[in-house]
């Protein structure tokens, strides 16, 4: 289906045996054969060359090499930032097999300085298209490579002729770096015996400010879980020590960026079965000979206490007292079987039932003092269903908090505790203070019926940037998104999913490779920091002029506000040197 294929070297991840692992082994790239624009390949040129590019473009693999700038370049940073810059290969010749690595960095003295968390990495391609929108796809819709995966385990590729392979660089500056400016330079090396065939130059002006650690950041990012694709893809036992081993690197790429919640499954399959791995429930719900409920909170716990190792424990949300479809698994005792119980929200067998899990899982809650943090969560149900479930939750145990992500009704603003809106909508000015007055959490949420900006495959890399900071500046607390690794079948190759748009499923590919769009996701949680701390300073000091060129900073991104009228790209770079300048 995906015809000739062409290998690079992959340098495997030793988790487990490689006869037990997919994917981390050597894989191969899907080989693009779609048409795209070559006449610039006759053009002369060196046979081999790298330069920095703009970031906010994808480079198709075989289509005619951009004009690309070999100059250095600098970045501006604050103290305590991850930072991500894209170069590109342009071969005209088939290549040797190469490496990328970026020198040691070193002040203006030439004295070296160490920045652990630099490395540059090759970035593979992919199969995505330009769907962008909700619904079963056709298997007439063209399909493309995209250079999407950041391959941190790949260390070593060749670069066909007329062809290009994109490279990202990761510099996590350290907090307690020396403000000035430090110089390293990437450079492209034989992979046998380490001849440099091609270097430039990054060089980053360190200011006089300084990020909080992720889990201190201000800004509320809520991406739900799914930890049975992991153990799926691997072949573990969930929930064995085998299958907590494989999370960790999906929670450390969240915990960089400052995920604040924790996704708990109270009954089998919240989302009505539309994803490719089932969400099983972490809560054993049992039915005893007399007809009384038990609950057993043995792999909630589990799940929860692990990723508090990762300090992701601001918030734990149980999905969900209102499903896609109304039916809710249990063992049966008396039968030895799994049943269903179908109960829509107004009925007593409803009632019956949630009166007793919450009953149960608040007084676990309370015992492992984890219940002031804990949100009964609902997605995308309708305000009958809704005030349902608050009424019977409320019943049951009154100061358990509530959530949704869906629409807005104006019944819900001073009942939900945590409540995200679709992108397109918002709080009024009244309703944002009067839940910030209640510690209420307000956010905002794209999903598959948002075509830009969003976080498809094909969507602009900046989208990702912008979509934080949209937040930030329309006033809400932070961003949720509905899926950080809900992997489809073959997620090392192919992003598409039969439902959604290409890359709506997941932002990680297996064994924790990252992606541009995750990377420059971050990116715009970190700007968005930036944002909350000049202003807190501005304030503080009583700067009028700085809170009011702050204002006018953000206020492009404010006025576009979802539309993709004005390419995001254009104003996430403005806003970019306008917050390097106010951060001096």
């Amino acid at each position: 289906m995906i015809g000739k294929i062409k290998f690079c070297m992959v340098v495997a991840v030793a988790l487990l045996s490689m006869d037990a692992v997919a994917g981390t082994s050597a894989y191969g790239e899907p080989k693009d054969t779609s048409k795209v624009e070559l006449s610039g390949w006759q053009k002369k040129g060196k046979k081999l060359e790298m330069g920095w590019v703009d970031g906010d473009r994808h480079y198709r693999r075989y289509a005619s090499a951009p004009q690309i700038r070999t100059a250095d370049t600098l970045l501006t940073v604050w103290r305590g930032e991850r930072i991500g810059v894209e170069a590109l290969i342009v071969s005209r010749k088939d290549s040797k097999p190469l490496k990328v690595e970026l020198s040691d960095f070193t002040d203006n003295n030439g004295k070296k300085v160490e920045m652990p968390g630099a490395k540059a990495m090759f970035m593979r391609y992919v199969w995505g298209n330009d769907v962008r929108a909700c619904g079963y796809q056709s298997d007439t819709v063209s399909a493309y490579t995209i250079a999407d995966m950041i391959d941190l385990q790949g260390t070593v590729c060749t670069v066909e002729a007329q062809s290009v392979r994109p490279v990202w660089c990761t510099v996590e500056v350290p907090s307690d770096l020396v403000p000035g400016i430090y110089h390293s330079e990437l450079k492209l090396v034989t992979a046998k015996g380490n001849k440099t065939v091609a270097s430039i130059g990054l060089d980053i002006e360190v200011l006089d400010r300084k990020l909080p650690a992720p889990s201190d950041y201000g800004f509320y990012l809520d991406l739900w879980q799914q930890p049975y694709a992991i153990s799926r893809y691997y072949g573990v036992e969930p929930w064995s020590a085998e299958h907590l081993e494989l999370l960790r690197p999906y929670a450390e790429n969240m915990a960089r960026v400052g995920q604040k919640a924790v996704t708990t499954i109270l009954f089998y399959e919240p989302w009505g079965e539309q994803s490719n791995d089932k969400f099983e429930p972490m809560v054993q719900t049992s039915r005893n000979a007399d007809d009384s409920w038990e609950f057993d909170f043995t792999i909630f716990d589990r799940y929860v206490d692990f990723m508090a190792e990762y300090d992701i424990d601001t918030a734990i949300e149980c999905f969900t007292m209102v499903p896609w479809e109304m039916k809710f698994r249990y063992f049966d005792k008396n039968a030895g079987e799994y049943r269903f119980l179908e109960a829509v929200t107004s009925s007593d067998e409803y009632k019956e039932l949630w009166t007793a899990m919450l009953t149960s899982l608040a007084e676990h809650l309370r015992t492992k003092g984890w219940f002031e943090k804990t949100y009964i969560f609902m997605d995308e149900r309708s305000l009958d269903q809704m005030k349902d479930a608050v009424r019977v939750a409320r019943e049951a145990v009154p100061d358990f908090k509530m959530g949704l992500a869906g629409n807005y009704h104006a019944e819900l603003v001073d009942v939900l505790e945590s409540y995200t809106l679709g992108a397109g909508t918002a709080f009024s000015a009244e309703e944002f203070e009067r839940r910030r007055e209640k510690n209420m959490i307000s956010l905002v949420y794209t999903c598959c019926a948002n075509p830009a900006p969003s976080q498809f495959v094909s969507n602009d890399p900046d989208d990702g940037t912008y979509l934080p900071v949209y937040a930030t500046a329309a006033g809400f607390d932070g961003y949720l998104h509905w899926s950080f690794q809900n992997w489809n079948n073959d997620p090392m190759r192919d992003t598409r999913f039969f439902l959604f748009g290409a890359g709506d499923t997941f932002f990680i590919y297996p064994d924790g490779r990252s992606s541009v769009r995750y990377e420059r996701f971050a990116e715009g949680v970190q700007l968005s920091e930036k944002i909350r701390i000049l202003r807190e300073d501005f304030e503080v000091s009583g700067d009028i002029e700085g809170l009011k060129a702050l204002e006018n900073a953000i206020a492009p991104i404010r006025s576009n506000a979802m539309s993709n009228a004005v390419p995001s790209s254009m104003i996430i770079n403005d806003l970019r040197k306008e917050i390097a300048e106010l951060s001096r």
